[in-house]
């Protein structure tokens, strides 16, 4: 079974509970609402009147905060679990179940498109970009997120005396052992688990290559953002926020069609 498709089973079987855990704010889940929403919202600007595509749209968070903003917007996910939802939070949009390798929309339909830690479900982005590319308008802007290129590039160690996740050398002073950490150039699927029983496989890839996979795409990157945590985040979880405070969690690509 591909990764798209595992994809697509799991949020049809778990997405209510994920979704749950979203609304409840579990511990688990606060890097969705106090990290990589307030960001993106706040990196599309002004919107309002515009044209806008949600690729991967879930239970229409984002497309909830982006008809505040006053956008026009549709919203494509694979999971009829999440539409489902979508349809209830967002009842005037227009939404689609179907997959962001062949999107429904005719060709230079909308003036931006987002996608929301959705593109990490597929190994070749070139195709996706390129559909991407189709339905946008010439000069429209596709924004979407992932795990940092610092989160990805982090490494695990453990003993008996020590668990460190992180970057670089770090020095036992009682017994001068070194340990060098990291894995900035690795590129890996990584397998993890969302909710009890949900368990997701995402792409890690590296900064270049997904910047040379939007320039063979026909984009032009002109913004990249770090997601910074808002200060309600710290509220609800002060050690992560303290945490993420220090590194980003996710990254924003900002891309423009040529």
């Amino acid at each position: 079974m591909n990764v798209e498709k595992h994809t697509k089973n799991m949020y049809n079987k778990f997405g209510r509970e994920y979704q749950r855990t979203r609304e409840e704010r579990h511990k688990s889940r606060v890097y969705n609402e106090f990290l990589e929403v307030p960001c993106m919202v706040k990196a599309v600007g002004n919107i309002k009147g515009k044209k806008l595509l949600d690729v991967g749209c879930g239970a229409g968070v984002h497309i909830k905060h982006y008809i505040s903003k006053g956008a026009k917007c549709c919203g494509i996910d694979l999971s009829q679990t999440m539409i489902e939802m979508a349809k209830q939070n967002c009842p005037n949009v227009k939404f689609k179940v179907g997959s962001m390798t062949k999107l429904p929309y005719k060709n230079s339909s909308f003036d931006i498109v987002t996608a929301s830690l959705s593109i990490d479900y597929i190994k070749d982005l070139i195709p996706i970009l390129k559909e991407i590319s189709r339905v946008l308008k010439k000069g429209g802007v596709f924004y979407y997120s992932n795990e940092s290129p610092i989160a990805s590039a982090r490494e695990v160690y453990e003993d008996k005396n020590f668990k460190i996740v992180g970057i670089g050398k770090f020095v036992d002073k009682k017994t001068g052992k070194q340990i060098a950490l990291g894995r900035g150039w690795d590129e890996r699927l990584a397998e993890w688990e969302m909710v009890p029983g949900m368990l997701m496989k995402t792409y890690n890839k590296t900064f270049r290559t997904q910047l040379k996979n939007l320039r063979k795409a026909g984009f032009e990157l002109i913004d990249f953002i770090d997601c910074k945590p808002t200060p309600a985040f710290k509220k609800y979880d002060s050690k992560a926020y303290e945490v993420f405070s220090k590194f980003p969690l996710f990254s924003i690509y900002v891309s423009q069609k040529k």
